[in-house]
């Protein structure tokens, strides 16, 4: 998740929650816990939107249960760190860690607290390598405006934040370059994330090319509204000196969707007499991997031989992406799995295309734990109408609720009856107490390099 400053709601509120800062520094916990809640009364409540007003509240609610724990009234204190978990489900749960420890229920406090250590650890182990990799998520990172004036643009931010995609920044920290990975939904708003923190998008890396990765018009059933979603097409006009790397079989789908986008824009991968990699500085280097099964040309991206920025095929949590949208293919799926991430080191940590679930990274060992990785594929149980029946059940672990865009002056709409990208899940359980080992392996030397 990226920094981010949000903003209080009204002056009421902003100044009780100064005051509430001020007695806290001066351990006055009792008169803080009081200030804290004003200025919980005065914010007002969630909009369910994920945006500043909600990561406002978190942060009161995150503060005055530390009010609560400093003065030993821990159910109080549990409830309000629930309440940041609902409001932020992607931070890092330590507040209920606290509120966990001090009931005495040390085995969930420990979970709570290993996650967030984790997670400091592979944030640690990225910048020895050299590297950051940023997560930017609609609805909480981009995409958030709620006071624009066109109807459709709001639902369209809506759907966003519905989708849960992540997009992700690549950045190598000596030059301060980076590539930007499924650019889609908001690209003023990635932009803008980018460079606060200093850095310069060089590149950009298609994934896949369903319309939530890159933008454009969205296929049937999502093309009752003549609209166009900010994307790739966006991206490059914005960058004119920049290119997307993508692999060749979904250049035409991604064209077709985005008839803007010129030929030499786009720089096939995968293939070895054209590029299978690009190199950023001196010490990030990025490997193309054909993954196909989601779509015909989907890829993934192995960074420095340890992080790997998966897209929709591995989504984390026992879940792979679906086979049974156009272009999907189930055997190939199934042989990505056994053998192209099958067989990578279990050590590398894995980033989705998705959060669902809250789960925004993991492991190749804890995927094979899951069944979903390697030889045996015990998790492997997928629903595809093109494919023959699997000895393993076929299921679909998480199907969206109806979605419409609708523009309130033109009663149209855009609707579907599930995501694109709708996981489908393994059928086996991780192991308790799996800690990831998280190590910066020695990246071999790619036999065709594109330098940035």
């Amino acid at each position: 998740m990226t920094d981010f400053q949000p903003i209080a709601t009204n002056n009421k509120s902003y100044n009780a929650t100064k005051r509430g800062n001020d007695l806290y520094e001066r351990q006055l916990y009792l008169d803080a816990l009081q200030e804290y809640s004003k200025a919980i009364e005065a914010a007002g409540s969630s909009t369910g939107s994920g945006g500043h007003h909600d990561n406002y509240l978190a942060l009161l609610y995150s503060n005055r249960c530390a009010c609560y724990l400093l003065t030993h009234q821990y159910t109080s204190g549990l409830t309000d760190a629930e309440k940041v978990v609902q409001l932020a489900p992607f931070w890092a749960k330590v507040r209920v860690g606290e509120a966990k420890l001090k009931q005495g229920h040390y085995d969930q406090a420990i979970q709570y607290y290993r996650r967030a250590l984790e997670k400091a650890v592979l944030e640690r182990d990225n910048e020895a390598m050299g590297i950051r990799i940023m997560q930017i998520q609609p609805g909480q990172d981009i995409a958030m405006e709620r006071h624009l004036r066109n109807p459709i643009q709001r639902r369209i931010y809506d759907f966003a934040k519905h989708m849960k995609n992540i997009i992700y920044a690549v950045v190598d920290l000596d030059t301060k370059q980076c590539v930007v990975v499924d650019a889609c939904w908001d690209i003023d708003g990635i932009c803008q994330v980018v460079e606060k923190e200093g850095y310069e998008i060089v590149a950009c890396v298609v994934t896949h090319s369903h319309f939530d990765h890159v933008g454009g018009s969205p296929p049937a059933p999502y093309d009752t509204l003549p609209i166009k979603i900010s994307g790739l097409a966006s991206l490059l006009k914005k960058l004119p000196h920049i290119k997307a790397y993508i692999h060749p079989q979904d250049i035409s789908t991604v064209r077709q969707s985005n008839p803007s986008i010129l030929a030499n824009r786009l720089v096939p991968t995968c293939t070895a007499d054209i590029t299978s990699s690009l190199t950023l500085g001196q010490r990030t280097h990025i490997q193309f991997l054909h993954t196909p099964g989601h779509t015909p040309g989907s890829q993934a991206l192995l960074i420095n031989e340890g992080r790997l920025i998966a897209g929709d095929t591995l989504l984390c949590g026992g879940l792979c992406g679906r086979t049974d949208l156009q272009g999907g293919d189930r055997r190939k799926m199934e042989d990505t799995l056994r053998y192209t991430l099958g067989q990578l080191d279990d050590r590398i940590v894995v980033y989705p295309g998705h959060n669902y679930y809250g789960i925004d990274w993991s492991t190749i060992g804890i995927e094979r734990e899951k069944g979903l990785l390697g030889d045996d594929l015990v998790g492997f149980g997928m629903h595809s109408s093109s494919s023959p029946s699997s000895p393993t059940t076929q299921h679909q672990h998480h199907q969206y609720q109806h979605q419409t865009l609708s523009a309130s002056s033109a009663d149209a709409s855009v609707s579907s009856s599930s995501s694109p990208t709708s996981p489908v899940a393994s059928s086996s359980h991780s192991a308790d107490g799996s800690v990831p080992y998280f190590s910066s392996l020695q990246r071999k030397k790619s036999s065709v390099d594109s330098r940035i």
